[in-house]
């Protein structure tokens, strides 16, 4: 079963989207039992990489990728170029999806609108 929950950004890999201190509520889900069904292109999602157990980042999927006998993975990037993403890592097993990102709550103090 899904349920909402608030975050709040921190850093700037996700900028000029997303900022340090934007409150965040996103969507979460066992997507080890959903998969890339409910995960496309363009979606910005949460993940827990096995690498970094409780750290969590927040990336848009640039690719999916469910063929043959590969467990189904999606590319992401970070919307800020010098962001650490799937250029670095990899592709990324969709069971590292915890959260897809529904919208903005509240833009951090003293950011314009874009």
């Amino acid at each position: 079963m899904a349920k909402h929950a608030s975050m709040i950004i921190e850093g700037d890999s996700m900028e000029p989207t997303y900022s340090a201190g934007d409150w965040l509520m996103g969507r979460w889900a066992n997507y080890k039992v959903t998969g890339l069904n409910r995960i496309k292109v363009g979606d910005v999602v949460v993940i827990e990489r096995d690498e970094q157990p409780g750290i969590f980042y927040v990336k848009r999927v640039s690719e999916t990728r469910l063929s043959g006998d590969q467990l189904p993975a999606i590319y992401l990037l970070s919307d800020n170029p010098a962001g650490t993403d799937s250029r670095t890592w990899g592709w990324i097993p969709v069971t590292s999806v915890r959260a897809k990102i529904q919208f903005r709550m509240k833009r951090a103090r003293g950011r314009k609108k874009s």
